[in-house]
């Protein structure tokens, strides 16, 4: 992902514009494959090597935040690592003392007022360890970021450079963003389902409304509106947008603090912008917390079977809920809701149970964390079902819920 010093954009009035790459262009593309063949070739050499080297290409270049960015790019898709037997954080403690015992020690043999050199004092201390002079020197910073070695480098086509290179362009856009609102035609209800299944995912809040028909407006709390946790959830927030891109008829408007001044600007993003994600279209990710209770709900060997439906709970065109789990009864037919509350303020949540009291299935289970309900008494009355957990979510506590709740459909 792209920092905020190599984000290329240009404001004009109250909108700003990334400079997206032409990802066609020969020219870019052999500007790409130049730093992709770089990084391949320093495999095994330092970074000092590879940095020096990269800096040799791009030469006067005008394009240099485009260089840079690219090889941030290529940067994420390298790993360093530090070569040396000895550890040189202990290393230079003893060098460093040996130094200070013949202080001040000269850089050259022959000055007659120093007689001790910084080649004696490497000779001694290798001496001590019983290694050569040289393996001292070499280990001595081998710690410091331009003597780690490139371990791995994951090439990657030039032209899929440059569209993820876009990509990031608009997600360094969102760590800017105070609000994000995401409109969404109507479609294919398992996409609807994907999407806000990566919302819930990320972790983001949000509030949504509309239904299938109309299709969907969906609210986004930015990293510039929260008071804590604001670099965390905005890289949630730049890493959810790949998922948008897998959906179809969407447009993305946010406003954006720009400028060392933090003014108000708007951004917009539509398909017709080209991006393409990076993301394997393979349905939707799930997280932890609910990959742990379908392991130890299923263990229970109840009559209950977990369903993963792609439907939405339309509540009344006022909001959308989007089942976690299905839990269906094998010998009757009775079917109950589960919805995990993940990261909400606790203003959201509350406005959350508002619109669950009015509009909510009588068979939801809410599983919400104790660290935003405090007590079941401070949740009030709800339909359906309330289980508090604190880092997991009990099974037997899920399935007595499951079954008060369930209703034939």
């Amino acid at each position: 992902m792209l920092t905020a010093d190599l984000l290329r954009a240009r404001r004009r009035g109250d909108e700003v514009r990334p400079l997206w790459v032409d990802a066609e262009s020969p020219a870019e593309q052999a500007r790409a494959q130049a730093l992709v063949s770089l990084f391949q070739a320093h495999v095994g050499q330092s970074r000092g090597a590879l940095d020096d080297a990269i800096a040799d290409l791009v030469g006067e270049d005008t394009d240099y935040l485009l260089h840079r960015g690219l090889a941030k790019l290529l940067f994420d898709r390298s790993e360093f690592e530090t070569q040396s037997s000895l550890d040189p954080v202990e290393l230079r403690r003893r060098v460093f003392e040996r130094a200070r015992a013949h202080h001040p020690v000269a850089q050259h043999a022959g000055d007659p007022l120093h007689p001790t050199t910084r080649a004696q004092v490497l000779a001694d201390v290798a001496a001590e360890l019983k290694l050569d002079a040289s393996d001292v020197e070499r280990a001595l910073y081998a710690d410091l970021d331009r003597e780690q070695v490139l371990q791995t480098f994951e090439p990657i086509d030039a032209k899929a450079l440059l569209q993820r290179y876009d990509v990031a362009l608009a997600q360094a856009m969102l760590l800017r963003a105070s609000s994000v609102t995401i409109t969404i035609a109507p479609g294919d209800p398992k996409r609807y389902r994907q999407l806000f299944r990566f919302i819930k995912f990320y972790g983001l809040i949000h509030t949504a409304t509309g239904d299938r028909r109309r299709g969907y407006e969906v609210t986004l709390d930015g990293p510039m509106s929260l008071f804590q946790l604001t670099s965390k959830y905005g890289l949630k927030l730049a890493e959810f947008l790949p998922a948008l891109l897998l959906c179809e008829g969407w447009t993305l408007r946010a406003r954006v603090l720009w400028g060392k001044e933090r003014r108000q600007a708007n951004f917009e993003l539509t398909p017709a912008a080209g991006l393409r994600s990076h993301y394997p279209d393979r349905g939707v990710y799930v997280t932890e917390e609910e990959r742990g209770l379908v392991e130890r709900f299923e263990a229970l060997e109840s009559p209950w079977k977990i369903d993963r439906r792609t439907e939405l709970v339309d509540l009344d065109g006022q909001g959308v809920l989007v089942p976690d789990l299905v839990f269906k009864n094998r010998d009757d037919g009775r079917e109950a809701l589960l919805e995990l509350v993940g990261f909400w303020r606790k203003g959201y949540l509350a406005s959350r149970l508002e619109l669950l009291r009015a509009h909510g299935p009588k068979n939801l289970v809410l599983a919400v964390s104790k660290k935003l309900a405090g007590t079941r008494e401070k949740l009030g009355e709800l339909p359906g079902e309330v289980v508090l957990f604190s880092d997991v979510i009990r099974a037997k506590q899920v399935l007595e819920a499951v079954e008060r709740v369930a209703v034939r459909p």
